[in-house]
């Protein structure tokens, strides 16, 4: 059987008639919810343990990020809680407009005095009382309307004009908009969303394999374009060439980890975040977290993630809702890729792209966007017949054979009679 033919079957590619208006038919899956809260309960305390130094120096509070961390960690939770009791098919049509809202915030960010600039990119919308990074919301956006256009016509889906086609058509305006913020990471992420998606759909694996071969030209002439992505690729391949230069982030990260060993130097003693490693409290919250709680910590989180991703996919393996298998895929793709291009990056597996930790890392659109995606979740999980339940087709069938067995039963017994 192929991969994904076991998320795609006669049984789930309509929803069930016998199933609630809102696709809910069983409780939600409290392991991510449980996950996804001691995710936030370490990066709340490790956000403030890292920022404490360059807060007390800008701000004058040690807890200023720590603080604001809490604020968008509490609006989340209200997200997810909202979110998790939403009906499905309030969801995908939410999803459907939020879709082409994310399109068009991601072009506005590009305009000079709306899209803000920083660290020689242009990826956030001032609203006054806040910023936001459109292409956090492009993430959830795009998992919701990819899963939408292969949900209204299946079939579609596994043919190129009129189904492949219109898909890759999107994500390549999506991804030069991205690119010109610039934003290489969201754009291999997504890609990545992208090729996942429609594989689980049932696309054939040779075009799978025709569309990572065109993929990876494209991705070195992206490189090859900016002077600062192939410092970033040499720099990874020999970080202690220029460790007070371009490898400088880098090398603090590896010093973060070799610090804290096994055991760690202890909550609040690391010392990389001393104004050492840049974006401790961010993109390099997992190096501070290495140095101060150590090995076994960091071997936990990694847990966390992969079960998280495990219990996303196993509700787009059991759903029998389509949109919410799709959808629930796309997730379990989106949060294991991002954490995995953080971790690597971190560790120097992968070159830097500035991605950061889901859950953990601070940041208010990082933040409580992917809470919503947790909320999302716990709604799609409710779409999961709950353990032991019988289907109600194979149901009728029992009820239906039931007597006929009875008969065989007595006839048996009757034949056992007469030979005595």
């Amino acid at each position: 059987m192929r991969l994904s033919e076991l998320f795609n079957n006669s049984k789930t590619n309509q929803q069930d008639s016998k199933a609630p208006n809102d696709g809910h038919i069983g409780p939600p899956d409290l392991w991510i919810a449980g996950i996804a809260f001691v995710l936030v309960v370490i990066g709340l305390v490790m956000v403030y343990s890292a920022s404490s130094p360059i807060a007390l120096k800008k701000f004058d509070d040690p807890a200023h990020y720590a603080l604001r961390n809490g604020f968008f960690a509490l609006l989340g939770t209200m997200v997810l809680a909202y979110v998790s009791k939403m009906p499905i098919p309030t969801i995908q049509q939410l999803g459907r407009i939020g879709f082409w809202v994310s399109l068009l915030m991601l072009a506005l960010v590009l305009i000079p005095g709306v899209g803000i600039e920083g660290g020689g990119a242009r990826r956030w919308i001032n609203f006054r009382f806040t910023t936001m990074q459109p292409s956090e919301l492009f993430k959830v956006t795009l998992v919701l309307f990819l899963a939408h256009l292969m949900t209204l016509q299946p079939e579609r889906v596994t043919r190129f004009k009129g189904g492949l086609a219109p898909i890759l058509i999107l994500y390549i305006i999506a991804a030069s908009l991205l690119m010109n913020e610039p934003d290489f990471g969201t754009t291999l992420i997504t890609g990545s969303v992208v090729l996942g998606m429609v594989f689980v759909a049932g696309i054939p694996f040779g075009w799978i394999a025709t569309l990572i071969l065109a993929a990876v030209p494209a991705a070195a002439i992206g490189v090859l374009m900016a002077p600062y992505r192939v410092q970033r690729i040499t720099s990874f391949l020999d970080p202690w060439d220029d460790p007070l230069g371009s490898d400088f982030q880098l090398v603090q990260s590896l010093l973060a980890f070799g610090n804290g060993g096994i055991s760690g130097t202890g909550l609040g003693e690391g010392q990389q975040k001393q104004f050492y490693l840049p974006e401790s409290h961010t993109d390099f919250i997992l190096a501070v977290i290495g140095e101060e709680l150590g090995l076994f910590v960091v071997l936990l989180i990694i847990g966390l993630f992969a079960l998280l991703t495990w219990r996303a996919f196993r509700i787009a393996r059991f759903s029998n809702n389509r949109f919410a298998q799709l959808s629930s895929a796309g997730f379990a793709i989106l949060i294991g890729t991002q954490s995995l291009a953080n971790m690597g990056v971190v560790m120097g597996l992968l070159p830097p792209k500035g991605l950061t930790l889901p859950l953990v890392s601070y940041g208010g659109s990082s933040l409580i966007i992917t809470m919503l995606i947790v909320g999302l979740l716990l709604s799609f999980s409710r779409t999961v017949p709950v353990a032991g339940s019988i289907d109600p087709e194979l149901k009728e069938a029992k009820k239906r054979t039931k007597p006929k067995a009875e008969s065989d039963k007595v006839r048996s017994m009757l034949k056992k009679g007469d030979g005595h």
